[in-house]
């Protein structure tokens, strides 16, 4: 593989999670989606219409977690069931930018394209330490306290993947410093 094609494709593999969190930049709910028709399959289950989320139950669930928060701290509930779903947006601004960078960055030479590299690489570091974390693999590196099994199960499957990530993205820096 050449050293363009090795920076191609570590440009490619990192649009991927644009491809399942863009959306969530306009409708944060929609990581709905996600959880309906995606982690199912880290279940090793097929999706089923029976068992999805509506929008409906979402907006129930979250007032749920508005009725058990205690009332004198009702105001800091609010803001802190907004702060979810903004950063759910965040995120997917993120994925976003990172894809325009991508399609950008395939049009230019090589040498041009080493900042992205750089960007690019930490992103990967950063999702493949944080997916082994939720795998079991890395409990040092901070604590999420609602790992579910498909979730557990993403982060086995994703550390490989982010790993890859780091590696082309990691070479083509390298090339591109040259």
């Amino acid at each position: 593989m050449s050293e363009i094609q090795i920076s191609t494709l570590a440009m490619v593999l990192s649009i991927i999670p644009v491809t399942l969190h863009g959306i969530e930049m306009l409708f944060p709910m929609q990581a709905r989606w996600i959880v309906n028709w995606v982690l199912p399959f880290f279940g090793l289950k097929a999706p089923s219409s029976k068992t999805a989320l509506t929008q409906d139950e979402q907006l129930t669930m979250l007032d749920a977690a508005l009725d058990a928060s205690p009332k004198e701290k009702l105001t800091n509930a609010k803001d802190y069931l907004f702060l979810l779903l903004f950063e759910q947006r965040q995120g997917a601004i993120g994925f976003t930018a990172v894809a325009v960078g991508a399609i950008y960055g395939m049009g230019v030479e090589l040498a041009a394209r080493q900042p992205l590299h750089l960007v690019f690489g930490v992103v990967a570091v950063l999702m493949m330490l944080v997916n082994a974390n939720q795998a079991g693999f890395l409990p040092f590196f901070g604590k999420h306290p609602k790992v579910s099994t498909h979730g557990r199960n993403v982060g086995i499957v994703f550390t490989p993947f982010w790993l890859v990530v780091t590696i082309l993205n990691y070479l083509a820096f390298s090339y591109a410093s040259i």
